[in-house]
């Protein structure tokens, strides 16, 4: 990965890429927008497993194969080998396990998501449009919310059409980060911070407000440090993560939460003797939920989850696509602001993956990674021009060199 201490603007169309205004209407493309608006609702309201915001990412995926790539993936080739590498897995884990209509149906929803995201970095979706309209999902979601309109599960914590708490606080506080891409002005950038983690606060999921309190550190810190020291930062903050999940989980307000805590803990101690049981290519698809007190729970940490589903080799494979794409490995090019921000985002999916239950398999991970890779594609084709810029001159510069040399030199 070729990196820099501090980070570069872009320039030309990668600038136009995300620099978008928020409030620009007249550039929006409507359908993506509405689309991804949608990506707020997750009710089965059709009962076929499906729910609204699936079935949103379906017809945005169906309408976007029509629609001509705006650059290709040249620099992201590992994305549909690692990609095809799960989807033909799981194929095979299903075989072994015994096929069910649980495999077809995560399968479908995985191979949507992939989609989804191969479409964004190609231009395919106009993440732009498509960014606004998700932000104004959620933000209508709240007043909503408060109205007795949206749905209250949950009773006082903030869900509404989000249907659980801690899915929206992974929703917001995931998309609080990647909104950043499309606004320009700093006292823009801090409102929407305030709000979006006010929104985390509001559905008291403990796990996301910790997760992007780190991201947002990770955004202002790791751009001023090399290599070696953003290893120290991630280190650090991981522990001051797992301090705060472990010594503040039933401080202040949380004193009265210690039945549910026990709980959780029943449910962890349950789903790691499943893990452990596990083959090593895992129970099959949607196997990540475990049995206690007769009721039956998904997991609460979701690389169990795809410990549970596909093995380690599952589990592999997608912290592959978060490091290449959100982490930009093997980018080549300087790293840029918004390089940055994909890599906020990525911390936040993967801290709150230690202590969610379904957390890589969703639109905003792999918005995220889609993201990630439209970055690195553009890092890559301004690499390309630089490099041909540099092969193109050094003949002249060579010549140039020859002509200044005197005559008895030679």
């Amino acid at each position: 990965m070729t990196d820099t201490a501090t980070d570069t603007k872009p320039t030309g169309k990668t600038t136009e890429f995300f620099r978008d205004s928020f409030a620009a209407v007249g550039n929006t493309r409507i359908i993506d927008a509405v689309l991804m608006f949608m990506f707020v609702l997750r009710d089965d309201l059709l009962g076929i497993g499906f729910t609204v915001n699936d079935l949103a990412g379906v017809a945005l995926v169906g309408i976007s194969m029509f629609r001509r790539p705006e650059r290709s993936l040249e620099g992201a080739r590992w994305f549909p080998v690692i990609c095809i590498c799960i989807v033909a897995y799981l194929g095979i884990v299903a075989v072994l396990t015994g096929p069910t209509d649980a495999d077809a149906t995560r399968l479908v929803r995985i191979v949507t998501m992939m989609l989804l995201a191969g479409f964004i970095a190609s231009g395919r979706i106009d993440i732009v449009s498509g960014l606004k309209g998700f932000g104004v999902g959620l933000a209508v979601n709240i007043p909503l919310f408060y109205a007795g309109i949206a749905p209250r599960p949950y009773g006082s914590l903030l869900t509404g059409y989000l249907t659980d708490k801690n899915v929206a606080g992974l929703t917001y506080a995931v998309m609080t980060v990647l909104l950043l891409l499309i606004v320009k002005r700093t006292w823009v950038k801090i409102l929407l911070v305030a709000a979006g983690g006010g929104a985390v606060v509001l559905t008291d999921s403990r796990t996301s407000m910790a997760a992007l309190a780190a991201g947002i550190i990770w955004l202002l810190i790791a751009r001023h440090l090399g290599p070696f020291f953003r290893i120290c930062l991630a280190a650090l903050l991981y522990w001051a993560f797992l301090y705060i999940e472990t010594n503040f989980a039933q401080a202040g307000q949380y004193a009265d939460r210690s039945g549910s805590d026990a709980l959780r803990e029943r449910i962890d101690a349950a789903s790691l003797d499943k893990v452990l049981a596990a083959p090593w290519y895992g129970h099959g698809l949607g196997e990540a939920t475990t049995e206690v007190a007769g009721d039956r729970w998904f997991f609460h940490n979701s690389y169990w989850g795809l410990l549970a589903e596909g093995g380690y080799p599952l589990l592999l494979a997608f912290l592959a696509l978060i490091a290449f794409a959100g982490f930009q490995f093997m980018a080549k090019g300087k790293s840029t602001l918004d390089a940055r921000i994909v890599e906020a985002a990525a911390v936040v999916t993967l801290l709150c993956a230690s202590r969610l239950g379904e957390v890589f398999i969703t639109q905003p991970s792999f918005i995220m990674i889609g993201l990630g890779m439209a970055i690195a594609l553009r890092r890559h084709d301004t690499w390309k021009t630089e490099q041909h810029q540099l092969l193109m001159s050094a003949p002249a510069v060579e010549l140039a060199f020859r002509s200044r040399r005197p005559a008895n030199s030679q």
